[in-house]
């Protein structure tokens, strides 16, 4: 009886054991810079000190080899190089070598590992993930394509869309691929998203924070917006044909601008036309408010 007990209980934690996925994770988490450090101190150095001053130790010698063997080309663990337009480039049909830049990327992180140690769900580390390369590629003055982007996760192009817009609804941030960046495609959603920014009463500072644009970038779609906003209530047509000519934009873009007023014209939180002139009327009004009390 007693041997069954012991050979259930065995069973079980097995059961357990195998049944718990993050267990799977734990060998891949120690495949680190850090860990063949602390096995070239235990066995060619002979260390056997405490387990708490040997990761110490292990740290300390990580951060002065970062701080002082920094090389660009130089690739970490999980990273690898990839050729991708830059950032300057402006779009056009023939690209040369010149409009090309050669940057690293993080295709699998220790944030990943924990992630996948925490149950989380692998779409939702594909999406971080996905941001995280853009994000790498933008610091290093490159921008990578959703084509580029899908290869080196390994996922569809459009599945690079769906996630693209997901990560946005769940952070509110813009993952900045070259079809946002450099303002591409008929189906880049990035003037709707700034434009909802701030029509929602975001400033500039605050538009870039949570899209990673430029403020020239941003000034710009916010200043073209406006354009198309005082020509449909002063001239009082929709007609994007004839707003693409008078402001010479394409009717794509035309049509986008007009879509946003029509949809916010009645939601906007912020006052839409001649919004820095309200507020100088508002202020003058204060002005003559407080004349008008001492005398």
């Amino acid at each position: 009886m007693d041997k069954k007990k012991i050979l259930g209980t065995n069973e079980h934690m097995m059961n357990n054991c195998k049944n718990d996925a993050r267990q799977h994770y734990v060998p891949g988490a120690k495949l680190t810079y850090a860990t063949m450090l602390k096995q070239m101190l235990k066995q060619e150095l002979g260390y056997q000190g405490k387990p708490k001053i040997l990761d110490l130790l292990a740290t300390e010698i990580e951060n002065i080899t970062k701080e002082c063997y920094v090389d660009k080309n130089d690739i970490g663990l999980g990273q690898i190089k990839v050729v991708v337009p830059s950032i300057h480039d402006k779009p056009s049909w023939s690209q040369t070598i010149e409009d090309t830049a050669l940057v690293t990327v993080t295709l699998h992180s220790p944030e990943d590992i924990e992630a996948l140690k925490a149950n989380k769900p692998s779409r939702l580390i594909t999406q971080d993930k996905l941001m995280r390369i853009a994000k790498e590629a933008i610091e290093q003055e490159g921008v990578l394509s959703s084509a580029v982007a899908a290869s080196l996760l390994n996922i569809k192009q459009t599945t690079v869309s769906k996630y693209v817009k997901e990560y946005f609804e769940r952070e509110g941030r813009i993952v900045p691929l070259r079809g946002f960046v450099h303002d591409m495609g008929k189906t880049t959603t990035h003037k709707r998203w700034i434009i909802e920014l701030y029509l929602n009463g975001y400033t500039t500072k605050q538009i870039q924070g949570r899209t990673d644009h430029k403020i020239v970038s941003i000034d710009r779609y916010i200043k073209r917006y406006k354009a198309v906003e005082n020509i449909i209530e002063e001239i009082k047509t929709v007609d994007t044909t004839k707003i693409s000519r008078l402001l010479d934009i394409s009717e794509h873009s035309a049509r986008e601008y007009t879509a946003i007023y029509l949809e916010y014209r009645h939601t906007a939180k912020i006052k839409r036309l001649d919004f820095f002139k309200d507020i100088e009327e508002l202020t003058q009004k204060t002005i003559n408010s407080v004349d008008k009390y001492e005398k």
